[in-house]
């Protein structure tokens, strides 16, 4: 079977699943239908923002389901029920799927993840890997079970972190990448010619979402430590720290650091610190702020 005959449903949501079926698609992998996240209302004034797959999917004329959630789901009257798939694709989408949808299409479904499995299971591995101050994470193409991130494995590899890959660029390469090797394999899925592999479920650890209190530092931390977490946080956690000031806290959003490891070493966190917002206050280079605050 050709690449531009296979039907098959892509779920997924944010820069990993964006870069993934953008990958899919150059490589004649064209979705019969996208399920993806609702647009969201941000920012101050709650403007409602578009899910950039819904955007991508009305630019190629693409069916795209945005539901607010799959509990309940009753399949044959959803879009998931109109036509048959040959095989399911899930990338980084954010609920559950239940047995029912995952044994629909004919092949089961995939799941590209970017980690080295069973390492990293869960919701942030690359995160979790920028946190740990890895030098590379891995690309995993597995057979989805009702467990997370359980099943077997039909290939994986590694791939190189850059010193400037924070968290939202490593995910679009972890995802362009693992489009790419799985539009290369899909076919030998799909004819039984893939031998799958079971997992070490003895090695298996796992992941957890980050909470916004994990973005705090102090000023004499480990200066490659404060790099791992502004790596693996930003955008979507905030970098502070709080310093007293006439007699009381203020609290200062880390805007900018080095970000190259050699500048890090055997310094403190204050050292690499470039720019930075003080409660109440403009932007400002920290060596201003070091002359007015401490």
């Amino acid at each position: 079977m050709e690449n531009k005959n296979i039907k098959f449903v892509f779920f997924g949501s944010g820069p990993l699943a964006e870069s993934a079926l953008y990958s899919l698609f150059k490589n004649n992998l064209t979705p019969s239908l996208v399920i993806t996240s609702v647009d969201k209302k941000s920012g101050r004034n709650l403007e409602l923002h578009r899910n950039i797959i819904s955007v991508w999917c009305e630019s190629k004329n693409i069916e795209c389901w945005q539901p607010e959630t799959l509990k309940g789901l009753e399949i044959n009257s959803s879009p998931l029920g109109k036509e048959k798939f040959d095989v399911g694709i899930v990338v980084s989408y954010p609920k559950i799927l239940r047995k029912e949808i995952l044994d629909l299409p004919t092949s089961g479904c995939l799941n590209i993840h970017p980690s080295l499995l069973p390492k990293y299971r869960g919701p942030s591995p690359i995160q979790s890997a920028l946190l740990n101050g890895d030098e590379k994470i891995g690309i995993s193409i597995m057979k989805l079970d009702e467990e997370v991130d359980h099943g077997p494995i039909l290939i994986q590899t590694e791939m190189d972190l850059e010193s400037e890959d924070v968290n939202e660029k490593a995910e679009r390469k972890a995802g362009a990448f693992g489009g790419e090797m799985l539009a290369q394999i899909l076919n030998h899925y799909l004819d039984g010619s893939l031998k799958l592999i079971e997992q070490d479920h003895s090695k298996a650890t796992t992941t957890s979402k980050f909470e916004k209190s994990e973005g705090e530092i102090k000023l004499d931390d480990k200066a490659e430590e404060v790099q791992n977490k502004f790596k693996a946080l930003l955008p979507h956690i905030p970098i502070f720290f709080f310093i007293k000031h006439k007699d009381r806290d203020i609290r200062v959003k880390v805007n900018e650091i080095e970000l190259d490891k050699d500048s890090a070493k055997d310094k403190q966190a204050k050292e690499i610190i470039k720019k930075v917002t003080p409660e109440g206050k403009s932007e400002m280079n920290f060596s201003d702020f070091e002359k007015g605050y401490l």
